[in-house]
Formats: structure tokens, sequence, C-alpha cells
């Protein structure tokens, strides 16, 4: 059975009376009110008790008159809208808000890059983010929608759709902003952008795109790009090395970092540490030389917590005195949060040594071990 539309009722025409009286005049009077009445019942009804209504029309044309907890149509963005606290305006499917709260000790402003710093009852506490490498890219959250005061009280942040009233001109963070410029979240102002790509050990993480330039008035679109973040580190050992006793195992302690993000040289500096699991390639140089001119061998391989990692090993037998003979290790390791690995070694003989050569005036120093480790998945 179709179900009528729901309109406002329209109070039917009242009969007037004769002059004198008529009980015929009198019992349509009483009718008409009666039907009156129940329609004016039935309205009152369904709008306290929820409908059933087939549907609701809104004006299209009107112009909002805004109050939190009102629904209007919003023409320009041919959408309805929710008025919310701080005076934040939900355009319907156009835009998703994370309940947010701050905790930082000072006011967030809108238009803040944000990440999670926390979790409060029924809300996730955030406070600026800074994509210099000190924090995970997964904690990405959004862009503050209002300010948001350290106030104990939550509000919105936005992870889809517009945030307005903004300078988008980029002269805040020494930038000029075009429309349409893509906005990465910078890795030296927390909270801010930039359009300018960053690049390790930074954080990459596109967040908005520029869509109205203005001091004031400007306007960008928010949709965070968040991938999985992967580790690396690169380290080397520019002094000699030479194993003491032959047929010994020894750990190569490195003397150099040269680019590291979430691994690093621990205690002692023979062991690299991650400090997030997952499946890393691990390629090694180990640079061979000799005092005499003998055959003896060289061995070099990967220690995973204290134990040796199956099938590491590698082998090369040097008879040239002074010459350089390189071995070159590459093997995938899953670790876990807190592993480390140690490069071993061991010679047939004590006449041999991992040699740093130093720097001529055509290329750089060459170091005696050099490790590069990079996580390929999570």
């Amino acid at each position: 059975m179709a179900t009528t539309p729901l309109r406002p009722s329209k109070s039917p025409n009242i009969p007037i009376g004769p002059v004198e009286y008529s009980q015929q005049y009198q019992d349509q009077l009483t009718n008409a009110l009666r039907l009156y009445f129940a329609q004016v019942d039935n309205f009152s009804g369904a709008v306290t008790n929820g409908g059933p209504f087939s549907f609701i029309d809104f004006i299209l044309d009107a112009t909002p008159q805004h109050q939190t907890g009102r629904v209007n149509w919003n023409a320009s963005d041919a959408t309805l809208e929710v008025d919310m606290e701080y005076g934040v305006i939900q355009q319907i499917g156009e835009e998703q808000y994370a309940r947010v709260r701050n905790s930082t000790g000072v006011t967030i402003p809108n238009g803040t890059a944000v990440g999670f710093a926390g979790a409060a009852p029924d809300a996730l506490n955030v406070a600026p983010y800074i994509a210099d490498g000190s924090q995970p890219t997964l904690f990405i959250l959004g862009v503050m929608t209002h300010d948001l005061t350290d106030s104990g009280e939550k509000g919105y942040c936005t992870t889809f759709g517009f945030v307005r009233d903004l300078n988008t001109t980029g002269t805040p963070y020494g930038e000029t902003w075009a429309l349409g410029d893509v906005l990465y979240v910078s890795p030296t102002i927390a909270g801010g952008f930039t359009k300018v790509k960053p690049t390790a050990p930074n954080n990459v993480i596109p967040i908005a795109a520029v869509v109205q330039v203005g001091a004031a008035d400007g306007v960008i679109f928010v949709r965070p790009t968040i991938t999985q973040q992967f580790y690396y580190g690169t380290f080397s050992r520019t002094t000699d090395y030479t194993p003491a006793v032959a047929d010994t195992a020894y750990a190569v302690e490195f003397t150099n970092t040269r680019i590291a993000n979430g691994i690093s040289i621990g205690t002692p500096a023979s062991r690299i540490s991650v400090i997030q699991s997952g499946l890393y390639d691990i390629s090694v140089t180990l640079q061979w030389s000799s005092t005499n001119a003998s055959a003896k061998e060289v061995y070099g391989w990967i220690r995973k917590n204290g134990v040796d990692v199956l099938r590491s090993s590698r082998i090369l037998t040097i008879s040239g005195s002074g010459s350089y003979n390189p071995i070159l290790i590459s093997e995938s390791v899953s670790l876990d949060a807190n592993d480390y690995i140690e490069i071993m070694v061991a010679t047939s003989n004590a006449s041999v040594y991992l040699h740093a050569a130093p720097a001529t005036a055509f290329s750089p120093t060459a170091p005696a071990c050099n490790l590069v480790i990079l996580q390929i998945q999570q």
C-alpha cells in the first residue's frame, strides 16, 4: 500500500450559518471542526513520534538560519548541512570529521595539521604534527576545522573535505601558493604545510590541495595520503679492523651513521637495532686486504640476535699482497621490534684485515665495512 506524503494540514472552510437557527448547519459546523482538529492531531503526532514520513522537503533557495543542531539545505554545495558546535557546519556526504581532544596545554588553531597523541574517553588526543621523521606516518589524522582550546572539550578534525578561512597564500611558510598546489605536512613547522615535497629522513605526507587562495578566506581540501613508513639505515666502519686470531668469529663494530630512520647503532657498536618489525634487506660490503702474497680465506656472514643466519656466509680466497678484495653479502631477514643484527668476519690467517682506504684526488674514502639495511615489508 502506497504511503501518502505528509503535508501540512489545511483547515476546511467553516460554513456560515443562517440568521435563524438551523440544526442542519449546526451539524455541518461541528463535523468541519471535528475534521480540522483530527488533521492537526495527526500532523502533530507524526512530528512528535518521528513519522512515518515518506520524505521531507527543504526550501532550496532559502537563506540558512544557522543554529547548533539544525539541518539546512546548502544551495552552493548542493547538499544538506548540519550545524555543529564551534560554528562548524558539516556538508553531509562531502566532509568527514574525527572527534578529537586537545591536551597540549595551548590552543590548536583552525587549519593545523594534527596527529594522534594518545586516547581519551570516546575521543582521540591530537597535537600539531611535524613530519621530520620523529613520528610514524600512520599517526597523521587530518586538519583542525576550528580553534580548539586545551579545555578538556572535544572538537572536530577534518579527515576529508574542505577547511575554510585560512591563509593559503603560503606567506606564513615563506612560500607562494597557487590554486591547485598539493600541500605536504611540514617537516620544519609543527602543524604546518609546504608545497615542496620533503625528502628522507623526513616523512612524505600529501595532505591537502589549495582550492582558494586568500590571506584570510583561503580554502584547502583535505585528504591525507597515509602510507606505511619504511625504515632504513646506512652504516660504515671508517677504520681498519684486523681479526686477532685465525679461525675465530668476530663482530665488526661500526663507527659512522650516514643516514638512518628507525634503525641505529646499539651497544656494543657491532649491533644494529631496529625499532619496528618487518622484513629487511641487508647488503654488506667487506673490503679485505692482505700483508703477504700467500693464499688465505676470509669469511663474512650475518647474525641475528647472536644466532648465525643460515646460508648467509660468503668466502673469498685472497692471494695478492696489498690488493683490495671485497666480499658482498645480500640477504633478507625478518626482524621483530628491537631485534639486532651483527656482521661477522673470520680469517684463516692473521695477515689479512678489513682495510679502510683514504680518499684520492678523484674518489671519496672507501670504508672497511659498509652496511645498508632497508625495510621492504612491514
